[in-house]
């Protein structure tokens, strides 16, 4: 297991909960947060350097979603760019050819599934044991069945995100053996 990996996931253990980031007003209450992991779900070129700079500077480990940030291509060269200009310590994407490229690069990958039906299931399980990213995050995260399903299937530690708004939910997604549960709800950031 590569270092920065086995890093987080010591992280993510004790506080198995990551801040979803989408705006300014988020952004600053994540960083005075108790989350050890902050995803930045939003962003332009000219802020995101400042953004993970800010992050970093707090101690805090930071991935970028390379799909939701304005003025970044969605290609390898984008992967390249954030790796050599602004250093996060990975990125989350829906794309598995950017899973391979920023895994070759050292970048911690975190794969986005959408899991609605059972034929994106299947699919989104095939996909992540080909790609082999270090996480898997599970959208919606409201259907722990899914979550124990694509875990019997795969070894690649489980992040649930998406629809996640009570601590209830958040306990019940970790007793069915998720690493870790994003949200963008800032009063679950500090349970």
């Amino acid at each position: 297991m590569r270092k920065t990996k086995e890093l987080l996931l010591n992280q993510l253990e004790a506080y198995p909960i990551i801040a979803a980031v989408r705006d300014e007003e988020g952004m600053a209450k994540a960083l005075t947060s108790p989350v050890k992991v902050i995803f930045l779900l939003n962003g332009t070129l000219s802020n995101i350097r400042s953004r993970i700079n800010q992050v970093k500077d707090c101690g805090k480990v930071v991935f970028v979603h390379l799909e939701m940030m304005s003025g970044l291509s969605k290609d390898q060269a984008a992967v390249e760019f954030l790796h050599m200009e602004m250093k996060p310590t990975g990125i989350l994407t829906t794309k598995p050819n950017l899973v391979q490229r920023a895994r070759s690069l050292g970048l911690v990958t975190v794969q986005r599934l959408f899991m609605l039906d059972s034929l994106s299931i299947q699919t989104g399980i095939k996909m992540v044991n080909m790609n082999r990213p270090d996480f898997i995050e599970i959208m919606p995260a409201i259907i722990p069945k899914v979550m124990v399903r694509v875990k019997k299937e795969s070894t690649i530690p489980i992040i649930a995100g998406g629809m996640v708004e009570t601590k209830e939910e958040i306990i019940e997604l970790l007793k069915v053996g998720v690493t870790a549960v994003s949200t963008s709800k800032t009063e679950l950031w500090y349970l």
